[in-house]
């Protein structure tokens, strides 16, 4: 198959006009100027017109579980508000609306030309319900032990059954301790060493807000007592020290793991990811 578009965004170089691209069993084999591509491998099969071609999207990180909650939440005043909006939320659903909720959220990624999806998933239990997906998508099982503890046999019997039972799907699958305000140091460190044992990629969210970093490092403010009412241990809190500088002298954050949003780093934390073996990481 041979497909010529106005514009051939490449990744490589600038963009190419009245470009052509030849696929052959599913895999891009030439591109470059149509003139060029015709004279090697034939005539262009597939006229795209005045579109631009370019590789898929991918979106490094979602929630496909929350798909419905759109429109659902107005932008709170504090991030622990936020997140008591989205617990209230989740008791008002069932099993069914997550499934369809990841359903919707796959065609619509599928739509505007997302090809791989990094989604965190905290109903494992919904990819018995799922049909292959089409697009490359890796689910990331979120772990969380904010009120109970998770043992290390527990964890990887667990990871166990939630990816056995789907191989050859597109993509794979991960681990993802859900953050250091509802994931212990423990659960990370267990995290880690079922994901290098079997060989698969960590996500975790971090410094997500400034109400995290007050939690942490001040031992103070609404997230501080929102979780502390919970039960949680508060024990990891005050002193200074940040979540991320927390896990990673506890051993518990492997350098490959996947970080996302980083919104309120210290300098002291752009310190310790500008330095080995940190540095040249992915973050998102």
């Amino acid at each position: 198959m041979i497909l010529r578009a106005r514009t051939l965004i490449t990744m490589r170089g600038a963009p190419l006009e009245n470009a052509a691209v030849v696929v052959r069993e599913g895999r891009i084999a030439a591109c470059g100027p149509v003139a060029e591509i015709e004279a090697r491998h034939g005539p262009v099969e597939l006229d795209l017109g005045e579109q631009v071609l370019l590789p898929g999207l991918i979106n490094a990180h979602c929630h496909l579980d929350y798909t419905m909650m759109r429109k659902s939440i107005r932008a709170p005043r504090r991030f622990t508000d936020w997140i008591r909006r989205i617990n209230s939320l989740k008791r008002t659903l069932h099993l069914e609306d997550y499934h369809q909720a990841v359903e919707t959220g796959l065609r619509e990624a599928r739509r505007w030309g997302t090809t791989g999806v990094l989604n965190i998933e905290s109903y494992p239990e919904l990819l018995l319900r799922l049909a292959p997906p089409r697009l490359r998508v890796w689910w990331f099982y979120e772990m969380i032990d904010l009120r109970h503890p998770v043992l290390t046999d527990e964890l990887a019997a667990g990871a166990l059954s939630f990816f056995e039972q789907h191989e050859g799907w597109h993509g794979g699958f991960g681990l993802s301790p859900h953050a250091p305000y509802t994931a212990s140091a423990e659960l990370y460190r267990a995290a880690r060493e079922c994901a290098a044992a079997m060989k698969m990629p960590i996500t975790t969210h971090l410094a997500e807000s400034s109400e995290e970093t007050t939690m942490f490092r001040e031992r103070s403010g609404p997230l501080f007592e929102f979780l502390e009412s919970l039960g949680r241990d508060m024990r990891d809190c005050g002193g200074g020290a940040s979540a991320l500088g927390r896990l990673i002298d506890d051993g518990a954050l492997a350098p490959d793991t996947l970080l996302v949003h980083l919104n309120e780093l210290g300098e002291d934390d752009l310190a310790r990811l500008s330095s080995p073996p940190w540095r040249g990481r992915a973050q998102v």
